[in-house]
């Protein structure tokens, strides 16, 4: 039996405080962000499904600063019929509207992204930073545009320097530090659309002169659209999922239409030998520089401490020739020493040096792929 008959005038006094604190809870704004009460508005098992229970509202601290009646919160639920069910036992509120899944982007076309909300250093810890303004500073600032439903400070976690556990082993929770970004969320798209009139600095991605700047401070605010800032993510999403080798699709095949006469082998270089060395010897053969062997391609095919090395030119040409006969005769040394022998491929040794080529480079294309399939499947998990 209800309890509504013994209540005070204190008691309904403070009924009109309990109206406000249950239109906030069970509001589509404070749904989305607010975790528990989500979980319980969307069970929906047992007597209590998509209900929350008056002994869970009795223990929320806003509550508490205006009754610690259930007969209270019972008679402000009624008053708000429009919005708010009861069970039959009086012990449990619902939504008239029920919250679904889809409703939790319900907020993006409602919602301005502040950028550059000041922080200052926190009190009595000059290593942690705070926000410099209040939510209620903010809502302040917003409300003459419409209803404001929410406004959300974003925070980001940062665990510790060293990432280990306390003395006991237990893991260190991350703290929380703010990233200077906030999310205003008003109660209708046309309240929305009056502030984002009034004070968007970029829109459609250009940079735009707002007609009433955001300021709190010395710090000029930047103001988006929500809307906005999720297309451009799902978009970098979009092209990052692109980017990805399907674990479907087979990896292209590497292949090359090479030139015969195109490959010096040598043997016997310096035991002091480097690649650099090598692009030295082939820029003094054909009297370029260094930087134009390279641009024109020439590739050398050499590892460091080995005691064989090669030349590979793109198209074939008189100076193949011309620097295997110097270094065949000595006229062209590698960091002043002469190599034991010179010559250019050709018939089935030719082929094989192509044919390795081709294997390692296909094996390269493979790990990388893999390499990308299992940061994919990791990201997943």
């Amino acid at each position: 039996m209800s309890e509504e008959t013994n209540l005070t005038e204190e008691d309904l006094k403070a009924v009109e405080g309990v109206k406000d604190r249950l239109k906030f809870f069970f509001s589509d704004a404070n749904v989305r962000q607010d975790f528990f009460i989500r979980k319980q508005l969307m069970n929906d098992k047992g007597s209590m499904a998509h209900k929350l229970t008056i002994e869970s509202l009795l223990r929320f601290n806003t509550i508490k600063q205006h009754t610690t009646k259930p007969a209270v919160i019972i008679k402000a639920a009624k008053e708000l019929s429009d919005l708010l069910t009861i069970n039959d036992e009086e012990t449990a509120i619902g939504r008239v509207v029920l919250f679904t899944k889809e409703m939790m982007d319900g907020h993006v076309p409602k919602s301005l992204h502040l950028k550059n909300v000041p922080l200052k250093k926190k009190d009595g810890n000059e290593q942690e930073m705070q926000y410099a303004v209040t939510v209620e500073e903010i809502r302040d600032i917003f409300a003459k545009y419409g209803e404001v439903a929410m406004i959300k400070l974003k925070w980001g976690a940062h665990g510790d320097a060293d990432g280990e556990g306390d003395d006991d082993g237990r893991k260190q929770r991350k703290k929380k530090i703010p990233t200077g970004c906030a999310l205003v969320e008003f109660s209708t798209e046309a309240d929305l659309e009056k502030a984002a009139e009034a004070t968007l600095t970029t829109k459609n991605g250009e940079s735009q002169e707002p007609k009433e700047k955001i300021v709190f401070g010395e710090a000029e605010v930047q103001v988006m659209l929500l809307s906005e800032i999720k297309t451009q993510n799902d978009n970098r999403k979009r092209k990052s999922k692109d980017d990805e080798p399907d674990d479907n699709v087979e990896v292209k095949t590497f292949t090359f239409e090479w030139q015969p006469g195109c490959v010096i082998t040598m043997t016997g270089v310096p035991v002091d030998c480097d690649r650099e060395a090598l692009l030295d010897m082939v820029a003094e053969g054909m009297g370029i520089t260094v930087e134009e062997v390279k641009d024109k391609k020439i590739y050398v095919d050499y590892s460091r401490g080995e005691k064989n090395a090669a030349l590979r030119f793109p198209v074939h040409g008189d100076h193949i020739a011309d620097i295997c006969k110097k270094l065949q005769d000595g006229n062209l040394q590698i960091k002043g020493s002469k190599v034991e022998t010179a010559r250019i491929l050709d018939g089935d040794d030719e082929k094989k040096y192509w044919d390795d080529f081709i294997a390692f480079k296909n094996k390269q294309i493979h790990q990388r792929a893999d390499e990308k399939r299992s940061r994919k499947k990791q990201r997943r998990h």
